[in-house]
């Protein structure tokens, strides 16, 4: 997601991860800085995934150099069928 629109200067974090039933929630948070200084919030994106998808997703996030959503954007969508 770096460098598309203007977004050069944004993080993005997994913030946690929820069970749901069998399955997984992946909720990330994207901020920018504010003008102050501090972070901004600017969107929060839930990924459902089963929980072997997870798994993989998150051996792809750890392994992705400090932009986990990018990472995923090589994960063969059929896991979040």
């Amino acid at each position: 997601m770096a460098g598309r629109g203007g977004w050069c200067s944004h993080r993005e974090a997994l913030a946690r991860v929820e069970r749901i039933g069998p399955n997984r929630r992946l909720v990330f948070v994207i901020t920018v800085p504010s003008s102050d200084g501090s972070k901004e919030q600017v969107a929060v994106v839930k990924l459902a995934l089963s929980a072997d998808a997870a798994f993989q997703a998150a051996q792809v996030i750890l392994s992705d150099g400090g932009e986990p959503l990018a990472a995923l954007e090589n994960v063969p969508t059929t896991w979040a069928n």
